[in-house]
């Protein structure tokens, strides 16, 4: 009779042990760099020709799996200066494309403190682009630095309100 007790027991203990309520529930996993660029454009269209111009490139995937990486993601008006729309970018050779885009892309996950305190960083497609604070403002080459720290599960985005050319 013991026995067929611990036989019941024993399975409902173990049952009941991972129900405890100091488990976690299930966390969903972190965005990468290109969901959080969508999520963005989806609420702000921000970033319809960032996207387009990665998708023409074929960054997608780099930038979704690779890493990690610090992005400088220049907004659509950033582009608009420049007579770029998502159009446009479609026409762009893409050996060019790319090595604009790169130059946007910095290897490592760079908070906004370790940016600042850099005065260059060495971009994944080669070149150094210079950081200065001016006026309490941040700037990568002539772009200023709008937003920081934008997480994601392989880097971090900053946005900045220009196109950097390499």
């Amino acid at each position: 009779m013991r026995n067929l007790i611990m036989a019941a027991v024993l399975p409902a203990a173990v049952v009941l042990a991972g129900c405890d309520s100091d488990t976690p529930a299930a966390v969903e996993p972190e965005p990468n760099i290109v969901e959080v660029a969508q999520a963005v454009n989806a609420e702000t269209g921000e970033f319809s020709v960032l996207i387009a111009a990665l998708v023409r490139a074929g960054l997608v995937d780099e930038l979704a799996t690779g890493g990690p990486y610090t992005v400088f993601a220049p907004t659509d008006a950033a582009f608009s200066a420049l007579d770029l729309d998502a159009a446009a970018v479609a026409q762009l050779p893409v050996a060019d494309l790319t090595a604009i885009l790169l130059y946007h892309v910095a290897p490592g996950r760079l908070a906004a403190a370790d940016v600042v305190n850099r005065t260059q960083l060495t971009m994944a497609g080669g070149g150094t682009a210079g950081i200065r604070v001016d006026n309490g403002a941040a700037y990568i080459d002539e772009a200023r630095i709008i937003t920081v720290d934008v997480g994601a599960s392989n880097g971090i985005i900053h946005i900045i309100d220009a196109v950097l050319l390499p």
